[in-house]
């Protein structure tokens, strides 16, 4: 089987250690796989990045999305805003529009998932009494070739302060709630007639990746006294456990078997 060419909208903070949260994610099952990594155009367009960043990603240009395969649009530490308060709120929407008319796999994740599904789908926000963030059993609600081989009530990472309306998603005839956590919150959902999964789980993160989390957030506020991650130390030596490690092979793997499969029907 040929390359497949995977686009990653890189909307985190942490640029570089996503990229490489998403490329182990991704590959781990799969080695044809080639990701093209891309940040928002319009919300550096003034500020001067680090050469790391531009050495190894692409400011975001639509006319690339022809020769991919497939596309991620990660999360963002961002969705305490209003999605109008968002400076590059355009740039994705563009990019929103174009994909939707596309029949390429989409994966959206966290304020990905969120803002997709806002703008797709008219899908209203809400911000959660306070943040979810640790380790979660998550139950499975409905089938998805994205779920193949993976068991109910499996571990996964949330690390979010907002929630997408469960009721309107429910209410809405081309969209289907596949899990949802213990919690009650949503791990993923996805389109009954497109190729389009949103993912509510941090599921792209490394072992130490919640950890990192807490630290980046008590580092700027402590202040505001950050809360530990649930159901995420061990409790014989307090280190983080990588609970969710098989369940990332299998998750990624099933989805880039999807894009394998759609470039595969395309060049048939």
């Amino acid at each position: 089987m040929n390359t497949v060419k995977i686009g990653v909208l890189n909307l985190m903070y942490n640029k570089i250690e996503t990229n490489i949260n998403f490329y182990r994610s991704l590959t781990r099952e799969h080695k044809n796989v080639q990701l093209i990594y891309y940040y928002s155009a319009t919300r550096y367009v003034d500020r001067k990045l680090d050469p790391a960043i531009t050495n190894t990603m692409k400011p975001l240009n639509l006319d690339d999305l022809n020769d991919l395969d497939g596309f991620i649009i990660t999360g963002s530490p961002i969705e305490h805003l209003d999605f109008e308060d968002v400076t590059y709120r355009d740039e994705v929407n563009a990019l929103l529009d174009r994909l939707n008319e596309m029949r390429i796999p989409q994966l959206y994740v966290c304020w990905g998932a969120m803002v997709a599904l806002n703008h797709l789908y008219g899908i209203d926000k809400k911000i959660l009494p306070h943040k979810t963030f640790g380790v979660f059993q998550n139950n499975i609600l409905h089938s998805s070739a994205l779920l193949e081989n993976i068991s109910d009530n499996f571990p996964a990472p949330h690390a979010r302060y907002a929630e997408m309306s469960q009721q309107q998603i429910n209410d809405n005839d081309q969209l289907t709630i596949n899990v949802i956590s213990d919690k009650g919150l949503l791990f993923m959902a996805e389109a009954k007639n497109k190729p389009q999964s949103f993912l509510f789980s941090h599921l792209e993160y490394q072992k130490d990746g919640l950890k990192k989390e807490y630290e980046r957030e008590f580092a700027a506020h402590p202040e505001n006294h950050p809360v530990q991650p649930e159901n995420y130390y061990s409790p014989i030596n307090n280190e983080p456990m990588f609970a969710w490690k098989d369940i990332q092979a299998k998750y990624f793997g099933n989805w880039v078997k999807q894009v394998i499969s759609a470039k595969a029907s395309v060049c048939n």
